[in-house]
């Protein structure tokens, strides 16, 4: 039998996952989408961690809340021994990359190290995997990067963080580009990640999609591509969502003032 981090056992069972996307394995619960409905995945356990795999490939680790007598039916079961674990979990050396896991809250903060971060209201509700890499924090799910931001934590806080781990390989990046929703201003322009785009005052109030890549941003007006423009900011993406507009305000001499003005 395998050695877990606390000297005890270590098993690898496959369970399908059920209709709702929510496993339970010993009373203890493991959300994989209901879009892996009836996929096997393979849990290596011991009393420390729990890996998730299909197909191999490691979709998430999370702590372990089975106990010795768990671990034990499992085997009497239908589970085996297990081999060598999919990533280290041991402790964390300093300067190293590390990862931990979080629930992403209704309004898109995430808790490090005592504090609260924002990493996107648009992940709300989603358990993400936060892996910190010296200067970078980057948000992934299933080994896919979902985005990346500086890293605010020092190395004394990213040291405190409960249940982090030695990182896994660096996450994949997202092989589709992050789409978002703009307003175009009156003067025909959008703004995002800093980046002002100008696709023609023959829009101005239009809402319209911008697909963020690496190199290029893409403006679409439903199926219709208006333009492509070399993406020359590095800054992050803040705002996937169009804003209300706010009521148009008068001022002196009788012009208008809008949102769209500013």
């Amino acid at each position: 039998m395998a050695i877990g981090d606390d000297g005890g056992l270590a098993v690898e069972v496959t369970r399908l996952v059920p209709a709702s996307g929510n496993l339970t394995v010993c009373g203890q619960q493991f959300w994989l989408s209901a879009t892996r409905a009836g996929l096997p995945v393979t849990l290596w356990a011991d009393t420390s961690v729990v890996h998730l795999l299909i197909d191999g490939v490691r979709l998430k680790t999370v702590p372990s809340r089975l106990t010795p007598t768990h671990l034990r039916q499992l085997l009497a079961d239908d589970g085996q021994p297990a081999g060598p674990p999919p990533i280290t979990t041991g402790p964390v050396q300093a300067g190293a990359p590390t990862e931990v896991e979080r629930l992403v809250n209704a309004t898109g903060l995430i808790s490090l190290a005592g504090r609260q971060h924002p990493v996107g209201y648009h992940f709300a509700g989603r358990r993400v995997t936060v892996r910190l890499d010296r200067g970078l924090m980057q948000i992934t799910a299933d080994g896919v990067l979902l985005r990346s931001l500086p890293n605010p934590l020092t190395p004394a806080e990213a040291a405190s963080i409960r249940d982090a781990r030695p990182a896994g390989p660096p996450p994949t990046p997202n092989p589709q580009p992050v789409r978002v929703r703009r307003r175009v201003s009156c003067r025909g322009a959008l703004v995002i990640a800093g980046q002002r785009i100008h696709v023609g005052i023959a829009h101005a109030g239009a809402t319209l999609t911008v697909e963020a890549a690496d190199t290029t941003f893409r403006v679409h007006d439903g199926d219709q591509l208006l333009t492509e423009v070399p993406r020359t900011t590095v800054k992050p993406i803040a705002r996937f969502k169009v804003r209300k507009p706010e009521p148009s305000r008068h001022k002196a001499g009788g012009q208008v003032e809008s949102e769209y003005a500013r």
